[in-house]
Protein backbone atom coordinates (compact mmCIF):
# COMPACT_ATOMS: atom_id res chain seq x y z
CA UNK A 1 0.00 0.00 0.00
CA UNK A 2 1.42 3.51 -0.97
CA UNK A 3 0.00 6.61 -0.58
CA UNK A 4 -2.16 8.36 -4.11
CA UNK A 5 -0.14 11.55 -4.54
CA UNK A 6 -2.07 14.83 -6.40
CA UNK A 7 -1.13 13.92 -9.94
CA UNK A 8 0.43 17.44 -10.31
CA UNK A 9 0.37 18.15 -6.68
CA UNK A 10 -1.23 21.45 -6.79
CA UNK A 11 -5.01 22.28 -5.42
CA UNK A 12 -8.00 22.00 -7.56
CA UNK A 13 -11.30 23.26 -7.22
CA UNK A 14 -14.19 20.56 -6.23
CA UNK A 15 -17.51 20.15 -8.25
CA UNK A 16 -19.38 21.72 -5.43
CA UNK A 17 -17.41 25.13 -5.01
CA UNK A 18 -14.78 25.85 -3.22
CA UNK A 19 -10.56 24.58 -3.24
CA UNK A 20 -9.83 21.22 -2.57
CA UNK A 21 -6.04 19.72 -1.88
CA UNK A 22 -6.26 16.50 -3.41
CA UNK A 23 -6.15 14.01 -0.84
CA UNK A 24 -5.12 10.70 0.05
CA UNK A 25 -6.39 7.40 0.20
CA UNK A 26 -4.80 3.92 0.07
CA UNK A 27 -4.31 2.46 -3.29
CA UNK A 28 -5.41 -1.07 -4.70
CA UNK A 29 -2.01 -2.89 -5.94
CA UNK A 30 -1.94 -6.15 -7.13
CA UNK A 31 -2.83 -8.93 -5.17
CA UNK A 32 -5.53 -9.65 -3.04
CA UNK A 33 -6.29 -6.50 -0.49
CA UNK A 34 -8.58 -7.37 2.37
CA UNK A 35 -10.84 -4.29 3.17
CA UNK A 36 -11.70 -4.77 6.91
CA UNK A 37 -14.91 -2.88 8.35
CA UNK A 38 -18.01 -3.12 10.16
CA UNK A 39 -20.59 -5.68 8.92
CA UNK A 40 -22.71 -4.41 6.23
CA UNK A 41 -20.97 -1.24 5.62
CA UNK A 42 -20.70 -0.15 1.56
CA UNK A 43 -19.55 3.51 1.38
CA UNK A 44 -15.57 2.41 2.40
CA UNK A 45 -16.10 -0.05 -0.18
CA UNK A 46 -17.38 2.18 -2.63
CA UNK A 47 -15.69 5.05 -2.66
CA UNK A 48 -11.94 2.73 -2.94
CA UNK A 49 -13.34 1.31 -6.10
CA UNK A 50 -14.57 4.77 -7.48
CA UNK A 51 -11.12 6.48 -6.65
CA UNK A 52 -9.08 3.25 -8.47
CA UNK A 53 -11.15 3.50 -11.66
CA UNK A 54 -10.91 7.57 -11.39
CA UNK A 55 -6.69 7.34 -10.91
CA UNK A 56 -6.11 4.32 -12.47
CA UNK A 57 -8.91 3.82 -15.65
CA UNK A 58 -10.65 0.70 -17.18
CA UNK A 59 -13.11 -1.38 -15.56
CA UNK A 60 -13.96 -3.12 -12.27
CA UNK A 61 -15.63 -6.75 -12.70
CA UNK A 62 -17.72 -6.80 -9.28
CA UNK A 63 -18.86 -10.02 -8.12
CA UNK A 64 -22.01 -8.83 -5.51
CA UNK A 65 -23.10 -10.95 -2.19
CA UNK A 66 -25.18 -9.36 0.45
CA UNK A 67 -26.09 -6.34 -1.52
CA UNK A 68 -22.79 -4.11 -1.03
CA UNK A 69 -23.52 -2.64 -4.84
CA UNK A 70 -26.07 -0.51 -4.29
CA UNK A 71 -26.53 1.91 -7.44
CA UNK A 72 -27.75 4.76 -4.92
CA UNK A 73 -24.88 5.21 -3.34
CA UNK A 74 -22.55 4.47 -5.59
CA UNK A 75 -24.43 7.19 -8.14
CA UNK A 76 -24.37 9.86 -4.80
CA UNK A 77 -20.36 9.09 -4.52
CA UNK A 78 -19.57 9.09 -8.26
CA UNK A 79 -18.92 11.80 -9.91
CA UNK A 80 -20.51 11.09 -13.26
CA UNK A 81 -22.41 8.45 -15.01
CA UNK A 82 -19.32 7.80 -17.31
CA UNK A 83 -17.97 5.93 -14.05
CA UNK A 84 -20.34 3.81 -13.22
CA UNK A 85 -20.97 2.26 -16.47
CA UNK A 86 -16.99 0.98 -16.13
CA UNK A 87 -18.58 -1.03 -13.04
CA UNK A 88 -19.65 -4.58 -14.22
CA UNK A 89 -21.52 -6.17 -11.86
CA UNK A 90 -22.97 -9.60 -11.70
CA UNK A 91 -24.87 -10.92 -8.39
CA UNK A 92 -24.90 -14.51 -7.31
CA UNK A 93 -27.41 -15.25 -4.34
CA UNK A 94 -26.92 -18.98 -3.63
CA UNK A 95 -23.57 -20.38 -2.78
CA UNK A 96 -23.80 -22.23 -6.12
CA UNK A 97 -24.27 -19.08 -8.23
CA UNK A 98 -21.58 -17.26 -6.54
CA UNK A 99 -18.84 -19.59 -6.72
CA UNK A 100 -20.16 -20.07 -10.76
CA UNK A 101 -19.55 -16.55 -11.32
CA UNK A 102 -16.20 -16.61 -9.61
CA UNK A 103 -15.06 -19.42 -11.27
CA UNK A 104 -16.02 -17.64 -14.97
CA UNK A 105 -14.27 -14.42 -13.59
CA UNK A 106 -11.00 -15.85 -15.55
CA UNK A 107 -13.06 -15.55 -18.93
CA UNK A 108 -14.68 -12.50 -18.15
CA UNK A 109 -11.08 -10.51 -17.43
CA UNK A 110 -10.08 -7.99 -20.79
CA UNK A 111 -6.89 -6.01 -21.23
CA UNK A 112 -9.34 -2.93 -20.01
CA UNK A 113 -10.38 -4.91 -16.61
CA UNK A 114 -7.66 -2.75 -13.64
CA UNK A 115 -10.21 -4.01 -10.85
CA UNK A 116 -12.22 -6.89 -9.25
CA UNK A 117 -14.38 -6.63 -6.48
CA UNK A 118 -15.98 -9.15 -4.23
CA UNK A 119 -17.56 -7.96 -0.68
CA UNK A 120 -18.93 -10.23 1.43
CA UNK A 121 -16.66 -12.90 -0.28
CA UNK A 122 -17.44 -15.42 2.20
CA UNK A 123 -21.22 -14.46 2.93
CA UNK A 124 -22.52 -16.58 0.47
CA UNK A 125 -20.97 -19.90 1.85
CA UNK A 126 -22.23 -19.75 5.79
CA UNK A 127 -26.04 -19.92 5.29
CA UNK A 128 -27.89 -23.29 5.34
CA UNK A 129 -28.52 -24.23 2.07
CA UNK A 130 -24.78 -26.66 2.22
CA UNK A 131 -23.60 -28.53 5.32
CA UNK A 132 -20.79 -26.50 6.95
CA UNK A 133 -17.90 -28.25 5.50
CA UNK A 134 -19.29 -28.14 1.84
CA UNK A 135 -19.48 -25.07 2.27
CA UNK A 136 -16.44 -24.13 3.49
CA UNK A 137 -14.87 -26.49 0.61
CA UNK A 138 -16.77 -23.85 -2.10
CA UNK A 139 -15.48 -21.03 -0.38
CA UNK A 140 -11.94 -22.52 -0.31
CA UNK A 141 -12.57 -23.36 -4.26
CA UNK A 142 -13.29 -19.63 -4.98
CA UNK A 143 -11.00 -17.71 -3.03
CA UNK A 144 -8.07 -20.44 -4.57
CA UNK A 145 -9.71 -19.08 -8.04
CA UNK A 146 -9.38 -15.30 -7.07
CA UNK A 147 -5.72 -15.90 -5.87
CA UNK A 148 -5.29 -17.34 -9.40
CA UNK A 149 -6.97 -14.52 -11.21
CA UNK A 150 -4.72 -12.06 -9.07
CA UNK A 151 -1.60 -13.48 -9.43
CA UNK A 152 -1.54 -14.45 -13.19
CA UNK A 153 -2.87 -11.28 -14.38
CA UNK A 154 -1.46 -9.11 -12.24
CA UNK A 155 -4.25 -7.48 -11.09
CA UNK A 156 -5.86 -5.75 -8.27
CA UNK A 157 -8.75 -7.78 -6.32
CA UNK A 158 -10.35 -6.24 -3.13
CA UNK A 159 -12.54 -8.32 -0.76
CA UNK A 160 -14.56 -7.82 2.11
CA UNK A 161 -15.58 -10.42 4.74
CA UNK A 162 -19.20 -11.40 6.58
CA UNK A 163 -17.57 -11.62 9.80
CA UNK A 164 -14.26 -11.56 10.73
CA UNK A 165 -14.33 -15.43 12.16
CA UNK A 166 -12.84 -18.81 11.92
CA UNK A 167 -14.68 -19.79 8.69
CA UNK A 168 -13.70 -16.25 7.18
CA UNK A 169 -10.00 -16.45 8.22
CA UNK A 170 -8.86 -17.90 4.86
CA UNK A 171 -9.99 -14.70 3.27
CA UNK A 172 -7.72 -12.81 5.88
CA UNK A 173 -4.53 -15.73 5.55
CA UNK A 174 -5.21 -15.42 1.53
CA UNK A 175 -4.74 -10.97 1.64
CA UNK A 176 -2.10 -9.33 0.27
CA UNK A 177 -2.35 -6.25 1.89
CA UNK A 178 -5.38 -5.28 4.57
CA UNK A 179 -7.23 -1.89 4.83
CA UNK A 180 -8.89 -1.40 7.76
CA UNK A 181 -11.87 1.48 7.74
CA UNK A 182 -12.71 2.31 11.22
CA UNK A 183 -15.99 4.13 12.61
CA UNK A 184 -15.39 7.31 14.30
CA UNK A 185 -16.86 9.58 16.40
CA UNK A 186 -16.05 12.38 12.96
CA UNK A 187 -16.23 9.63 10.61
CA UNK A 188 -14.75 6.66 8.81
CA UNK A 189 -11.06 6.85 8.81
CA UNK A 190 -8.72 4.45 6.35
CA UNK A 191 -5.43 2.51 8.28
CA UNK A 192 -2.82 0.28 6.69
CA UNK A 193 0.51 -0.91 7.91
CA UNK A 194 2.12 2.45 6.73
CA UNK A 195 -1.04 4.85 5.93
CA UNK A 196 -3.53 6.33 8.09
CA UNK A 197 -6.12 8.60 7.23
CA UNK A 198 -7.81 11.38 10.13
CA UNK A 199 -8.50 13.80 8.17
CA UNK A 200 -8.14 15.73 5.33
CA UNK A 201 -6.94 19.76 4.60
CA UNK A 202 -9.70 22.00 4.54
CA UNK A 203 -9.70 26.23 4.29
CA UNK A 204 -11.50 26.76 7.60
CA UNK A 205 -9.68 25.84 10.28
CA UNK A 206 -7.45 23.63 8.42
CA UNK A 207 -9.22 20.34 8.51
CA UNK A 208 -12.43 18.08 7.40
CA UNK A 209 -13.25 14.88 8.97
CA UNK A 210 -13.31 12.32 7.18
CA UNK A 211 -16.98 11.65 6.34
CA UNK A 212 -19.05 10.75 3.23
CA UNK A 213 -19.96 13.66 1.38
CA UNK A 214 -16.37 14.72 1.76
CA UNK A 215 -15.70 11.21 -0.01
CA UNK A 216 -17.78 13.24 -2.82
CA UNK A 217 -15.83 15.72 -3.10
CA UNK A 218 -12.73 13.75 -2.87
CA UNK A 219 -14.14 12.01 -5.92
CA UNK A 220 -15.53 14.83 -7.87
CA UNK A 221 -11.75 16.64 -7.58
CA UNK A 222 -10.48 13.19 -9.51
CA UNK A 223 -12.80 13.51 -12.15
CA UNK A 224 -11.77 16.60 -13.86
CA UNK A 225 -8.00 15.40 -13.95
CA UNK A 226 -9.08 12.14 -15.89
CA UNK A 227 -11.30 14.47 -18.28
CA UNK A 228 -14.84 12.51 -17.30
CA UNK A 229 -16.62 15.14 -17.19
CA UNK A 230 -20.08 14.98 -16.71
CA UNK A 231 -23.07 15.79 -19.62
CA UNK A 232 -26.46 16.77 -19.36
CA UNK A 233 -27.89 13.67 -19.01
CA UNK A 234 -25.67 12.28 -16.64
CA UNK A 235 -27.78 14.41 -13.81
CA UNK A 236 -30.36 11.63 -14.46
CA UNK A 237 -30.33 8.49 -11.50
CA UNK A 238 -27.13 6.83 -12.70
CA UNK A 239 -26.96 2.97 -13.28
CA UNK A 240 -24.59 0.51 -12.81
CA UNK A 241 -24.14 -2.08 -15.44
CA UNK A 242 -25.03 -5.78 -13.93
CA UNK A 243 -26.24 -9.09 -14.72
CA UNK A 244 -27.45 -12.14 -12.38
CA UNK A 245 -25.50 -15.44 -12.18
CA UNK A 246 -27.41 -16.20 -15.18
CA UNK A 247 -26.35 -13.58 -17.12
CA UNK A 248 -22.70 -14.71 -16.85
CA UNK A 249 -21.70 -17.15 -19.69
Amino acid sequence: MVRTPPPDGSTLTAARGGRLDVPELPTLDPGITLLSTEEGATGPLQALVLDHLLLQGGEALWVDSHGHAQSQLLGRLAPSRRVLDRVRVARGFTPTQHATLVERLPERVTPNTSLVVLPAIDGQYRGDELPRENGRELFLRSLATVGRLARERDLPVLVTRRRDDEFGAPAAAAADATVACDRTEFGPRFRTEGFETLVYPGESDGTVQTTLAYWTRILEARDPIHGATATPDEDREPSVSSAGAEGVR
